[in-house]
């Protein structure tokens, strides 16, 4: 049976673990974390774990997904195990009296590490800082793809939405609506907590939809995302519901979107997150709401919604060509409101290109009969 190309992907990652593992004179590497199993295998159930020594490779689950691993697992050898993994893995792999160095990702539990230390007595285990991550920030075309038609369902079921009449209906209802659309579209799942935040509750970063009722002359900011076969998408659009609305929130959406487009022209690979925040941050500076701007320009997108790189005022992650990022800047004005906007990115060697697509003209007027 031939691989499809995102098991292709995978292989190809274990091989360059396994140099990892060569190069740092490490004797294995114990992933627990399910989106670098993920990453590492295409296997996209809920329970399994990979060991990976420098010559082999192995994919450990239960026997709930012997025929899903069958069927998704190629880069490593399918076993499955019953009781506690831990106790297969020491019977199988380690015998006492070894001395096995293990490489662990620095996200693995305490509580887990301690189990680990205690079950596997000839390991000595070595934490790591965001390898497994480090290789999954750059991206195949394979993957820029996901994204791509993640982003296409995302901006598709945002279209179907602003044709309803959004006045009287509750925040919690147009976030079911536009989660019901992904669906509908071909999303598995939401990326993320839908976020709807209407009148002054768009002071609200992270404003996760209420049971607030959505009202004329309000501005409303809309964050929200799909996964499509495993990859995310994350789009922000700030809408404004009435010709009456508040004229500094008028304002500020020309400040938001003008301030998107600057870190836009200074993203490329090799540059700095910090240098690409720093172009949307001066200008919203300079223009004088620096202070209502408190959250990082962007992240990476890909098999989890916040990936390497950061792209915030502190990040000296470098951009690489084949980074999938989002670029979003913000104000939020207290006891007013705020204004957000979103977009995801393919990092190339002379700038970006949008993966997302769906209008940032200021002239959105959803009236109380419904469609724009």
């Amino acid at each position: 049976m031939s691989m499809t190309d995102l098991q292709k992907v995978s292989m190809r990652a274990v091989k360059e673990l396994q140099r990892y593992l060569r190069r740092n004179s490490l004797d294995a590497f114990f992933v627990a974390d399910i989106q670098n199993v993920r990453y590492l295998t295409t296997f996209s159930g809920t329970s399994g774990f990979v060991l990976i020594f420098r010559d082999s490779a192995h994919f450990l689950t239960d026997f709930r997904y012997r025929a899903q691993a069958r069927e998704q697992v190629r880069s490593c050898e399918n076993l499955i195990y019953s009781g506690n993994v831990l106790d297969f893995i020491a019977r199988r792999f380690f015998r006492a009296g070894k001395n096995v160095v293990v490489g662990i990702e620095d996200t693995l539990s305490v509580g887990t590490l301690a189990e680990a230390e205690s079950k596997l007595k000839a390991c000595r285990f070595s934490r790591t800082s965001m390898v497994i991550e480090k290789l999954a920030a750059v991206k195949s075309k394979s993957e820029v793809d996901r994204i791509s038609k993640a982003c296409a369902i995302s901006g598709s079921a945002l279209d179907v939405l602003v044709r309803e009449d959004w006045i009287g209906k509750s925040e919690n209802e147009l976030a079911a609506m536009l989660e019901f659309n992904q669906k509908i579209l071909g999303a598995s799942d939401k990326s993320f907590e839908t976020i709807v935040a209407s009148g002054r509750r768009g002071a609200m970063p992270h404003g996760v939809a209420s049971n607030k009722d959505i009202r004329g002359n309000e501005f409303v900011t809309v964050d929200f995302g799909c996964f499509y076969d495993g990859y995310a998408s994350d789009v922000t659009r700030t809408f404004q519901l009435g010709r009456k609305s508040r004229g500094e929130l008028v304002k500020i959406y020309s400040i938001v979107r003008d301030a998107q487009r600057k870190a836009i022209d200074a993203a490329r690979a090799g540059k700095k997150g910090k240098a690409v925040d720093k172009a949307a941050r001066d200008y919203i500076e300079l223009k004088g709401y620096g202070r209502y701007f408190g959250h990082g320009t962007g992240h990476g997108l890909g098999l989890r919604i916040h990936e390497l790189p950061r792209i915030s005022r502190t990040s000296e992650d470098v951009l690489e060509e084949g980074n999938v990022i989002t670029i979003e800047p913000g104000i939020y004005l207290p006891r007013l409101g705020g204004v957000r906007i979103e977009d995801d990115f393919l990092v190339t060697r002379d700038g970006v290109e949008q993966l997302s697509h769906f209008s940032k003209e200021p002239d959105y007027y959803i009236s109380s009969f419904g469609g724009r």
